[in-house]
């Protein structure tokens, strides 16, 4: 039969390896990436990033395919489709339309900070 320290000893090495992945595992919850890390080999002070990008705006250029309210479908020149939401504080440069080249700054949810025609 097993001794008692033994089995106190076990049981207290399982309970800190638990304790000591259940804080690995939040920590790298809490962990954001740097959106500037994919530049360079991901040292990312070897470019300098703008702070648009370290703030989560977007710049998107492309055609307008169609407006409806205020949504916008682009097609960037990539050729991905996407969808863009206009907000009451969207700044609107001139009247956008089906055809028009634009270029929006959005956040991350693709709400439209700023859009404006492009030539």
């Amino acid at each position: 039969m097993a001794s008692i320290p033994k089995i106190i000893g076990v049981v207290s090495c399982g309970v800190l390896l638990c304790l000591s992945l259940s804080n690995a595992t939040q920590a790298r919850e809490r962990m954001t990436p740097d959106p500037c890390a994919g530049r360079k080999g991901g040292q990312a002070n070897l470019v300098k990033c703008d702070e648009e990008t370290r703030q989560g705006i977007d710049t998107i250029k492309g055609e307008v395919l169609r407006v409806e309210g205020s949504t916008y479908e682009i097609q960037r020149f990539n050729g991905q489709e996407m969808l863009l939401h206009a907000v009451a504080t969207s700044q609107t440069t001139g009247i956008i339309g089906r055809g028009d080249r634009i270029e929006a700054k959005v956040d991350n949810q693709k709400h439209v900070l700023s859009i404006r025609e492009i030539r």
